[in-house]
């Protein structure tokens, strides 16, 4: 009886070993990649992905923080939002980038599915933007994508980003094998965000700046801004009021010029990008040089419905390139903000090392052009 409970327990023994073994050498236990995005959805991945289908709103500089050949991962994308001017900055170091197929123009919705499945990707890569917008229900595509077998991970540096920074570069780096690289940087993120904090200890909630932040400035009509969200964080971060949330509810919307005017913010934050109307419009951005910048930047501010503020007159206005807010880069944004609202506060603080060092230790593709300005002290090169 004893011995037959022995070889029993031994066979029970050996097949539970043999099963743990199978087990074992199966890709799909062992090399399976398991993350909950920002939406709160698993996502699951049988081997870090290779073929990547980006969505408008996820900026290829994300990608390029934490993978060496970003461009090499795309099995294709939606040439437009954040990524409307990547061809031109990438093409010298990534000449491929003019072979990624386009799946859409704009918006998630507008993105043809049929032409995403079709690129066969291991990975769809969507903003919480492109998927949600404002509300809480996804956009149908998604079920589209699910029921075709295609992971879809859903990422935030736009919406809500001193929230879902962190997590999103925490998921891509998993979903792409490169966990030790998001850390590297994030590491980084933390330190340079927690010394502009320890220096606004000494400030009093009520010492705070107000700030006007006029997005996309070179619009004709005045006052396109950010509400709670969005840039807004970066805004209260670097010590300073958003007059944008006394009356917006969404992350963006549009302030009337009389609010603007009578309520005559400390500091005017102008933001644009490197692909203005004209050539004499005021840029800023990859391959934008210090020049146009400034001259740009002075024919802004004479506009009449500028010009009476109070912060032009005083040198207290500034311009910053818009797609900080896409990109966790927006450490720089942070740091240039920190500057303009406390300028005595900190005196040593230097974005351009910053963005020099992201640019050297980070980076696959280098931001390089005109990325801020001051009225008061010229063109700050990059």
């Amino acid at each position: 009886m004893k011995q037959a409970c022995r070889r029993g327990l031994a066979t029970a023994i050996a097949a539970w070993g043999f099963m743990l073994t199978l087990l074992a050498a199966s890709p799909s236990w062992a090399q399976a990649i398991r993350v909950t995005d920002i939406a709160g959805r698993e996502v699951v991945l049988a081997q870090p992905a290779k073929r990547i289908v980006l969505g408008a709103w996820v900026s290829l500089d994300v990608l390029s923080l934490i993978h060496p050949d970003p461009v090499g991962l795309l099995a294709g994308w939606a040439e437009a939002g954040a990524n409307a001017i990547q061809p031109a900055i990438l093409r010298s170091k990534f000449p491929a980038i003019d072979k990624v197929p386009v799946i859409g123009k704009g918006s998630f919705e507008t993105i043809s599915i049929e032409a995403v499945i079709a690129q066969k990707p291991d990975l769809v890569l969507l903003s919480r933007f492109d998927a949600f917008r404002f509300g809480a229900e996804a956009a149908p595509g998604l079920d589209q994508l699910a029921a075709a077998g295609i992971p879809v991970a859903i990422v935030d540096f736009f919406l809500d980003p001193l929230t879902n920074t962190e997590p999103s570069l925490r998921l891509l780096g998993k979903l792409l094998g490169r966990e030790v690289q998001a850390e590297a940087f994030l590491a980084f993120y933390r330190q340079r965000l927690a010394a502009i904090d320890v220096k606004l200890k000494q400030v009093s909630s009520a010492a705070r700046p107000a700030v006007f932040l006029h997005a996309f400035a070179t619009r004709p009509e005045c006052c396109f801004s950010a509400g709670p969200g969005t840039i807004d964080g970066f805004i209260r971060l670097a010590g300073g009021h958003n007059i944008g949330t006394e009356k917006l509810a969404t992350p963006v919307g549009q302030l009337s010029q009389e609010f603007v005017l009578t309520r005559n913010p400390d500091v005017y934050v102008a933001t644009a990008i490197s692909d203005g109307p004209d050539a004499g419009s005021f840029a800023l951005g990859p391959g934008v040089e210090p020049k146009r910048a400034a001259e740009g930047f002075i024919r802004l501010l004479r506009r009449n419905d500028l010009a009476a503020l109070g912060a032009v007159s005083r040198g207290r206005a500034f311009g910053l390139w818009h797609l900080f807010v896409h990109t966790p880069v927006h450490l720089v944004a942070i740091e240039a903000l920190a500057k303009w609202t406390h300028p005595e506060l900190f005196v040593e603080l230097d974005p351009q090392a910053t963005l020099d060092e992201i640019n050297n230790r980070f980076l696959a593709a280098p931001l390089e052009g005109t990325f801020w300005i001051s009225s008061s002290a010229g063109s700050e090169k990059r």
